[in-house]
């Protein structure tokens, strides 16, 4: 996805690795740095969200400046569309998603990047067309 000024979007990234990259695990800060070769990084507004309601006291700071840094899919009428669709698609095949990771689903599929995280069942990507997720580096030791 072509992001402001020709700027190209990598990946969104999930808000499990973000919150580590704010608390500093090393896996994060690599993982971080790996993606960032190939451009921008972008979350969902909903990763936006609970990073903003998870933030303990005195990372105000740290907090902003991350986000301000990170390109923000917003949540508008395609991105709603397509994680409707996702909830009524799972759940005909007797599976459940919560809305808040529809979102986050739904956002990569139209930014059309791959969903980063190590929450990898909460997305059941083989029953999800199109939607590319890839695990954080396996195998780090928190």
């Amino acid at each position: 996805m072509r992001w402001q000024e020709g700027f190209i979007v990598t990946c969104i990234v999930d808000s499990d690795i973000c919150i580590d990259f704010l608390r500093k695990r090393v896996y994060a800060g690599t993982l971080f740095r790996i993606w960032m070769e190939k451009g921008l990084l972008s979350i969902s507004a909903v990763t936006h969200l609970e990073i903003y309601a998870g933030m303990r006291q005195g990372e105000e700071s740290d907090t902003d400046n991350f986000l301000d840094n990170m390109v923000t899919i917003p949540v508008d009428g395609p991105v709603a569309h397509m994680a409707g669709d996702i909830i009524r698609n799972l759940k005909s095949k007797g599976l459940t998603m919560s809305p808040m990771d529809s979102i986050i689903a739904a956002s990569a599929l139209y930014a059309n990047v791959p969903l980063i995280t190590n929450n990898i069942a909460d997305y059941y990507s083989p029953h999800i067309s199109g939607l590319v997720v890839v695990k954080g580096i396996d195998g780090y030791k928190y």
